[in-house]
């Protein structure tokens, strides 16, 4: 959007705040609705946030968030996947134009893709950075670093000696479709066609989800 955003964030637990957290950081103007008043006094001692105290799924709450001037709402409450909908919903019908997150603890995302503009399933998200810790005390080499979708992600891979791929430019080695090398992490250089794939080294690759098995054996044997 180019801008900073007006961004506002019902319920304040644990995933409410760290995300206002970040998005302060980046600049944007963060509202948090949350109902407990405990974790308002918490919250409001951040300083990361305007907070509201009230419960974020009554229209006259969202109302007090001054939607109409919000650029997203996102609703991360812990009550589950339809309270959070629901609300996202409600937001549109006071604010047509706002853009709606919800998060969703159950059910695939693609079935909430015409009630909401997008969601967040913080389980998925705790299992994908559990498992790159794993990986990383164990050696394994091959780390998410951003899942940009369900079929879309951005991984970083050390070449093992003896793989395939190993010691050859990227000109030589058939990458599948739907794979690219993004950037040698050592170097920090952009790769191009003479670029060769040194066991050891760390390389950041864009790849679909249907052949990234093929990529990690043809960098990793």
């Amino acid at each position: 959007m180019g801008k900073d955003l007006r961004i506002v964030i019902i319920g304040g637990g644990q995933v409410g705040y760290h995300t206002a957290q970040r998005l302060d950081r980046r600049g944007h103007d963060v509202v948090i609705v949350e109902k407990d008043p405990d974790r308002v006094q918490f919250l409001t001692d951040q300083y990361v946030a305007s907070v509201i105290q009230g419960d974020g799924g009554r229209p006259s709450i969202l109302r007090e968030t001054k939607l109409d001037r919000s650029d997203v709402i996102a609703a991360l409450t812990s009550y589950g996947a339809m309270t959070n909908l629901g609300i996202c919903m409600t937001a549109q019908r006071i604010a047509p134009n706002i853009k709606t997150v919800a998060r969703i603890d159950h059910g695939d995302e693609k079935e909430f893709g015409e009630m909401v503009d997008a969601t967040v399933y913080p389980g998925i998200l705790a299992a994908r950075a559990a498992a790159n810790e794993v990986i990383e005390v164990s050696g394994g080499g091959v780390r998410t670093i951003e899942q940009v979708s369900s079929e879309f992600e951005l991984i970083s891979i050390t070449v093992v000696e003896g793989a395939p791929a190993a010691g050859k430019t990227l000109e030589a080695v058939s990458l599948p479709r739907g794979a690219l090398v993004v950037i040698d992490q050592h170097s920090g250089e952009f790769p191009g066609p003479e670029t060769v794939l040194s066991p050891g080294r760390q390389y950041v690759l864009a790849v679909q989800a249907a052949v990234t098995d093929e990529v990690v054996r043809l960098l990793r044997g």
